[in-house]
C-alpha cells in the first residue's frame, strides 16, 4: 500500500514536470507609430486575457499629445506657452516636477525651459531658417531657465512671459516608462518597451529564454565597418540614446551645421565633438534626461555627470583630436556590454 501511495506521487510530479517543460507563455507584440518615430511593445503573459491593452496603450498616447505636444495647438503645453489660464493636467505636473530633479542634478544642462531657443534654431514648431544673431541670442537667453518657472494651483507660473516650455527632448523616456507601469499593473513581468529606441525592459524574453538584449547604432557609419557600436543586456533596466548624427540642419548661407540638442547655457546648437551619449538606469526617462543634458555640455561634463550620479551608467561615442571615432563606457555599462 505504501509503494502505491509513493508511486502514484512520483506519477503525478512527472506529469507537472512535463507540464512545466513545455509551458510557454503567450507572446503578444504591438506596434505602430508615435511622437514621429516607430513604437514597439513586446511581452509574455501567462493568461492571454488583456484584450483592450493596445486600446488602452493608443489612449495613453493621446493623453500625451493632448497635453505636451508643441506640435498641437489645443495640446495643455501650447495653451501655457501663450500664457493662457489653464489647469494642467496630472501628466503635466508629473513630469514637470520630476525634470525640476533633473534639472538641478544637471546644472541647467537639461533644462525644458529652451522652447524659444528651439524655435530660433529651427528645431520647434515655427521651424525658422535665419540665422541667430549675437544680439537675438543674448535676449533669447533671458528667457531660459527652468529656475524661474514653477506651477502654482495647478497653474504655471514664470517669471518671464516669454518663455515657452518644451518637453520633447525626454517625452518619448516619459511615456516608457508610463507605458511600462501600465503592464506591470497588468500584471506583466515580462516585456520590452520601445519607444524610437529609447527602452525599457523587464523580465525575460522567453523566445530566447535570457534577459532581453538591444544593438546601439553606430553615429557614424563611415567610421567602421559594423552597423552596431554595441550590442549589450537589459536586465530589468531602461536606456535612452541621445545624437546629434540625424536631426540637424546645415545654414544654406554660412554651410555651419546646426543640431537640435542646444547647450542651454550659452545657447550654442553647433556640432561638437561628441556624436552620442547612452545611459542606462531604471528609468527610461531619467535616462533620456541625463542624455541629453551630456549632448549639450562638453566630453568632460558628460564623465563627470555620469560619476556623480550613482543611479546612471553610460556610453559616450566621440571624436577625438585626431579624427577617431572614440568612446568612453563607465564600469556598469561595460557589465552589460556583449
Amino acid at each position: 500500500m505504501i509503494l502505491e501511495v509513493n508511486f502514484k506521487k512520483l506519477f503525478f510530479l512527472f506529469i507537472l514536470l512535463n507540464i512545466s517543460c513545455d509551458f510557454e507563455p503567450n507572446y503578444t507584440l504591438l506596434k505602430g507609430s508615435t511622437f514621429g518615430t516607430y513604437y514597439q511593445v513586446k511581452f509574455f503573459e501567462v493568461d492571454k486575457n488583456n484584450s483592450t491593452i493596445e486600446k488602452e496603450i493608443d489612449s495613453i498616447f493621446d493623453h500625451f499629445n493632448s497635453s505636451l505636444s508643441t506640435y498641437i495647438s489645443s495640446s495643455t503645453i501650447s495653451k501655457v506657452n501663450r500664457n493662457e489660464k489653464v489647469i494642467v493636467d496630472d501628466l503635466f505636473i508629473d513630469i514637470f516636477r520630476k525634470s525640476k530633479i533633473i534639472y538641478e542634478k544637471t546644472n541647467g544642462y537639461f533644462d525644458p525651459s529652451i522652447g524659444l531657443l528651439l524655435d530660433y534654431a529651427g528645431f520647434g514648431p515655427t521651424k525658422n531658417q535665419n540665422i541667430v544673431s549675437e544680439d537675438s541670442l543674448a535676449i533669447i537667453l533671458k528667457t531660459v531657465g527652468f529656475d524661474k518657472i514653477d506651477i502654482v494651483d495647478g497653474q504655471v507660473r514664470k517669471l518671464n512671459n516669454k518663455s515657452k516650455l518644451d518637453f520633447n527632448a525626454i517625452a518619448k523616456g516619459y511615456a516608457v516608462d508610463v507605458i511600462s507601469e501600465f503592464l506591470n499593473s497588468k500584471s506583466i513581468d515580462n516585456y520590452m518597451v520601445d519607444i524610437g529606441g529609447e527602452i525599457r525592459t523587464s523580465g525575460k524574453n522567453h523566445h530566447r529564454d535570457m534577459f532581453w538584449s538591444i544593438a546601439i547604432e553606430n553615429p557614424i557609419p563611415n567610421k567602421s565597418d559594423d552597423k552596431f557600436y554595441k550590442k549589450i543586456t537589459l536586465q530589468n533596466a531602461a536606456i535612452a540614446t541621445s545624437g546629434n548624427y540625424r536631426n540637424f540642419r546645415i545654414d544654406s548661407v554660412t554651410g555651419k551645421k546646426y543640431v537640435h540638442i542646444i547647450n542651454p547655457i550659452n545657447g550654442q546648437f553647433e556640432q561638437t565633438n561628441i556624436f552620442s551619449v547612452s545611459v542606462l538606469s531604471k528609468s527610461c526617462f531619467v535616462s533620456d534626461a541625463f542624455a541629453t543634458a551630456m549632448m549639450a555640455g562638453s566630453l568632460d561634463y558628460a564623465k563627470k555627470l555620469t560619476k556623480e550620479n550613482d543611479e546612471i551608467e553610460s556610453m559616450i561615442i566621440y571624436l577625438d583630436d585626431n579624427d577617431e571615432l572614440k568612446s568612453f563606457i563607465s564600469e556598469g555599462f561595460q557589465e552589460n556590454v556583449f
